[in-house]
């Protein structure tokens, strides 16, 4: 039995949500203070989809990218 079989016959939530709450975390981040947290917002994203958590892994695959562009906006904005 896989870890993703056990996760469903238990009703809880899939192995990736971890994943996928951590790269919406660093995609927050990523925006706030430092452009490389978008960066590894994708990839927790990415591990997130492969772990079975589907939609919140694009959620967080598409903000975190989102956030790596916005914060060049961001720190043009406080440096002008």
């Amino acid at each position: 039995m896989t870890e993703r079989e056990v996760a469903r016959d238990a009703g809880g939530a899939s192995p990736g949500r971890s994943w996928a709450i951590a790269g919406l975390v660093l995609a927050g981040l990523g925006l706030a203070m430092f452009p490389l947290g978008g960066l590894v917002g994708v990839v927790c994203g990415g591990i997130a989809r492969s772990k079975g958590d589907h939609t919140l892994g694009l959620v967080a695959i598409v903000v975190s990218v989102l956030s790596f562009f916005a914060s060049f906006l961001v720190a043009a904005w406080v440096i002008g």
